[in-house]
């Protein structure tokens, strides 16, 4: 069964990285200077403060907001 969340992105200028805005995720934080990047972190941290195992999937929407 398949777990779909929708994680929300933004830019912050002045640090130069995209960073976890808003999440249904409980302590779901992190940054990367691209968003390719910081896509390629989700996954592996969602399940991991889920609790689920690294075959889960999952379905991870994100979207990008302005700050």
């Amino acid at each position: 069964m398949a777990r779909q969340l929708t994680v929300r992105c933004a830019w912050d200028e002045a640090a130069g990285v995209f960073f976890v805005h808003d999440s249904p995720v409980p302590g779901l934080a992190t940054e990367a200077p691209t968003m390719p990047a910081l896509l390629c972190k989700l996954p592996g941290m969602i399940r991991e403060l889920l609790d689920l195992d690294d075959s889960a999937y999952l379905d991870i929407y994100v979207e990008r907001v302005k700050r």
